[in-house]
Formats: C-alpha cells, structure tokens, sequence
C-alpha cells in the first residue's frame, strides 16, 4: 500500500479497507502507524478517513451484511504475506469490510439530509428534479438532492439556497424585489430567469434571459443573458459568457464540464449519485477534463472522465465508489 504511484489518499484508501479485514493484525497495523507517522500527508489523508471511519464503527452490526463478490474488486484486497496461515478467515471478511462502508455512505449522507429536512420548504432527491410553483406565480426548477427555503412577505420575496442548484423564473413584481440568497452571494432579480448553483465550494449564476445583480460582500456586478459568475473561497470570482440557452441545462441530466478539474467534475457528479464517491488520488483531480456527460449513469460517466488520464473506477455495492489514479 505504498511504492511508486500511490499518493496519500490512494494509500489511506486501501489501509483503511485492510484494517477492516484484519483487525487484529499486529504487523499490519504497526505497518500502518509507520506509515501514517513517515510523511504529514499521511496523517492528513488518514484523517480524511477519518469521517467514515468512526460512522462505521457506530454502525448496527445486522446492517452490515451487503454480499458483494469480492472480484468486484481485486485492486484493495490487501497482500497476505502467508495466505496458509489465514485459511480460518474466510472472504466474508472482506465482504463485511466493503459492506461497513457502504453503511457508512448511508449514515454519513442522513446527518445533513435531517438538518436540511428541518429548515427547508422544498427539498429534492438524488438524481431528481422537481417543479416548483410559488405563491407569487414563479416557478423554481429544483436541482437533484437539492433544496430551498421561502421567505415571501408584502414587501419582499425571499429564496434561500441550502443545498445544490435550482433555475428560477420570475414572475415580475417591482412592490417587491426577488432575491436569492446561497452562502455569501445574494441575487436580486431585475426581471429575469436564472440558475444560482452551489456545486462543491464555489458558487455560481448564470442568467438565461433578463439581468440580475449580483452581490458578494463588498462586490456588486450586474448580469445579462448568457452571462456568468462562480464564485469561490480563496481565488478571484471568475466570469464569462456562453449561449443563453445552455443554462439550466443540467435539468436534463447531461451536464457540460469545461476545462475544470477532474474534482470539480466529480462534484457536479455526486447530487446525481445515491451513495459516496471518493476520490483517493489528488494529483488526478486536478486533471482538467471538458465534456458533456450523461451524470443519470454515474458510473459510467465516471470511467470517461477519468479514463483517459488512466485512473480507475472501483465500485463497492450500489453506494460507495473511489477514483484512483493508474
């Protein structure tokens, strides 16, 4: 679980596994805190496990029975130095290790889908989206595992972004301005249909007819069809123009990535995915990858955007899938 082309978070992806088929392994785990104590960046790709880790060893033990054939993947089993010395442990280990995490994915995703479910007005599911009308006569498309809150009154109509992205057409009403708030960036509408997207740490809007004001801080720019902004913690708000029509267009499920990195892909990828993707190999999420994918079959859709830098898919049960370089 080290050598040439295993980078930290590869590395603490298949010690994590392994340590969950033999955890009573003296040599293997001494193994493991040499190599978590070599390098800083073990300890922090450790700690990126972390998360998972404890949620499993929460988990109830009855729910930790997914059968998943262990050829599905060959690449994590971990090396036995002395495959006689092991014959009382059966596969099932294995099996049971790949099935803790898919209960983890499971647990890990309800914590933050039960604070959303108690402050939202309208909420979506993974891979969904859904048409909302609003009291004033706007519609709101909702992006899959997505969600909003509404704050209408006489003198204003609020919309708060808690969760992913959602396309806006406004039903036009100078008595009372349309604003949308999403993290730090508020969008106040001038007559307009629009998306405000929060996708990984960035925020953006783009606007597919009309003209919106942007605001984040200080910062104010206005906005016209076809044009966009995305905005994220530690770097310049970038901004650009594409065609009108585009926007929105990942209500089909075919969304275009453009010269972004491979992790910014993936987060595009994960509100169209029921479980966890993981991605244990940072120098290839910083690939920059351009296309359109159909992100209604992740898997798939996965395995192009990363094939052609060689990195590979490993899918463990329906819920849990993790990126690794070649």
């Amino acid at each position: 679980m080290t050598g040439a082309g295993r980078t930290p978070e590869r590395s603490a992806a298949e010690w994590f596994i392994a340590l969950r088929e033999d955890p009573e392994d003296a040599e293997l785990r001494a193994r493991f805190a040499a190599w978590r104590d070599a390098d800083p960046r073990h300890a922090e790709a450790w700690a990126e496990m972390g998360e998972t880790a404890r949620i499993i060893d929460t988990a109830p033990a009855e729910r930790r029975t997914y059968e998943l054939p262990v050829s599905d993947a060959p690449e994590l089993r971990p090396r036995r130095h002395d495959r006689r010395q092991r014959t009382a442990r059966p596969r099932r280990l294995w099996k049971q290790a790949v099935a803790a995490a898919a209960v983890a994915c499971a647990l890990f995703a309800l914590a933050p889908m039960l604070t959303l479910r108690m402050t939202a007005d309208y909420i979506s599911g993974v891979g969904q989206v859904e048409t909302i009308r609003l009291a004033d006569g706007s519609t709101v498309e909702l992006g899959p595992d997505s969600a909003i809150a509404v704050d209408y009154s006489a003198q204003r109509r609020g919309i708060r972004l808690l969760s992913g992205q959602a396309l806006f057409e406004v039903r036009h009403d100078p008595a009372r301005p349309f604003r949308v708030a999403a993290r730090e960036v508020t969008t106040t509408v001038l007559g307009t249909g629009f998306e405000v997207r929060m996708i990984g740490d960035a925020t953006s809007v783009a606007v597919k007819h009309g003209r919106v004001r942007v605001e984040d801080g200080a910062e104010a720019r206005e906005l016209g069809a076809g044009e966009w902004v995305r905005i994220a913690p530690g770097t310049a708000a970038a901004t650009g123009a594409e065609a009108p029509e585009l926007v929105g267009g990942w209500r089909s499920g075919r969304v275009p990535v453009r010269n972004r990195p491979i992790a910014e892909a993936i987060d595009e990828m994960r509100p169209w995915y029921g479980g966890r993707i993981v991605l244990a190999d940072r120098a290839l999420g910083e690939k920059l990858v351009t296309g359109t994918y159909d992100f209604r079959d992740p898997a798939r859709s996965l395995n192009l955007i990363v094939a052609p830098y060689g990195g590979r898919v490993m899918r463990f049960t329906p819920w849990l899938m993790i990126v690794a370089g070649g």
